[in-house]
């Protein structure tokens, strides 16, 4: 009996990233004809990948992590140990890859011999419920050590490549953190802010914990002005300053992950993955949602910009997505775009006066070719 053949009936669970959305399927994973077949929860075939050029991205947590061959944006998780001892067996040269390694962060030690005592007891039996209230309690040092520490894996879980591609051209990357510095001078963040645009197709753009802050270039390419991608930034912004990203990554973390991540304690390359595997799963409550909109249009206000454009750009997510909140889980991640939309337009407080462009003609095409 070849390996093959005695694995035909098995069967197992996974989630599927097409590569287009954030948002993973869950779906059926079995072999079919030399192949490895996957399908959705109605058995209808999805994709088929072949055997001989099947590929693994490494340990994720429990699982194994897929894609159909290097280079691809597919991407396949699997936890079923049965099921993952059979891709194994089946795929000798799958070529396994070594997990990432962590850096271990001790900056924090003398602040966290202080918190400790008060909050553990909290952690241990209270968890997740006061995950909003402790994410007030980690210092910025803290919170900008976890974001370092996760961009790069973030980035990688998206373009299933150990070293993702951020955009960078020095005319493109001064007009970037122009627009940073504008709407950085009214926002007043309590630690420093990072934006980088990270070379993916996908119309999107994530906070994370730590100030970071990732656009993607097809939200660029999208624009049709500097004022809508000031306007996403922005909105960005609005969930640093309300650590939203923090809370999710406190809420995934776990009482065994938790203290670590209080102490700034990041060396599991597992811990890491899994938080960023969570930020793209979870998108923010309606009610995050609606303060980030709210601050994107009182910043843009502040900074003499009109929000029309920002409302604009939401009714262009409408047309791309249905309206549907998968498509762009943080942008989007409640349907109402429409009523979203009229929301940042009924707050314009400029109309048809003139104001100062969010970038110079100039710099808005520097920014359009950051990614060359």
């Amino acid at each position: 009996m070849t390996a093959l053949k005695q694995y035909e009936m098995l069967e197992a669970e996974g989630r599927y990233f097409d590569g287009k959305s954030a948002q993973p399927r869950e779906v059926v994973v079995k072999f079919g004809d030399a192949s490895l077949t996957i399908l959705d929860l109605q058995d209808m075939p999805i994709t088929h990948w072949p055997l001989a050029t099947l590929r693994s991205l490494g340990a994720a947590g429990p699982g194994l992590s897929l894609i159909p061959d290097y280079g691809a944006d597919e991407r396949l998780t699997i936890n079923d140990s049965q099921m993952i001892e059979a891709i194994s067996a089946v795929c000798p040269k799958l070529n396994k890859t070594e997990p990432v390694s962590g850096r271990r962060w001790t900056r924090v030690a003398g602040w966290a011999a202080l918190a400790l005592g008060s909050v553990y007891l909290i952690i241990f039996h209270l968890l997740p419920a006061l995950s909003d209230q402790l994410a007030e309690l980690i210092p910025p040092e803290a919170e900008a050590a976890m974001g370092e520490e996760m961009v790069d894996h973030f980035a990688s879980i998206l373009t299933t490549s150990k070293t993702p591609r951020f955009c960078s051209t020095p005319d493109g990357t001064r007009a970037l953190q122009r627009m940073l510095a504008r709407a950085e001078g009214v926002s007043n963040p309590h630690l420093p802010l990072r934006v980088q645009v990270l070379d993916h197709k996908m119309v999107n753009a994530f906070a994370l914990p730590g100030g970071q802050i990732v656009l993607f270039r097809g939200l660029i390419d999208k624009a049709d002005s500097p004022e809508e991608v000031a306007g996403v930034l922005a909105h960005e912004i609005g969930h640093v300053v309300n650590r939203d990203p923090t809370r999710i990554a406190l809420r995934s973390a776990g009482s065994a992950g938790l203290l670590g991540l209080l102490l700034g304690d990041f060396t599991g390359a597992t811990v890491t993955v899994a938080l960023s595997e969570a930020l793209l799963r979870s998108g923010y409550q309606r009610e995050a949602e609606a303060a980030a909109d709210d601050f994107a249009n009182a910043a843009l206000s502040a900074q003499g910009l009109p929000t029309k454009p920002f409302a604009g750009f939401f009714l262009k997510l409408k047309e791309i997505s249905g309206d549907q909140p998968e498509f762009l889980s943080h942008l989007a991640s409640h349907p109402d775009l429409s009523g979203r939309a009229n929301k940042a337009e009924a707050a314009d407080k400029i109309g048809d006066q003139p104001f100062t462009p969010a970038l110079s003609d100039q710099d808005w095409v520097a920014l359009q070719q950051i990614c060359g």
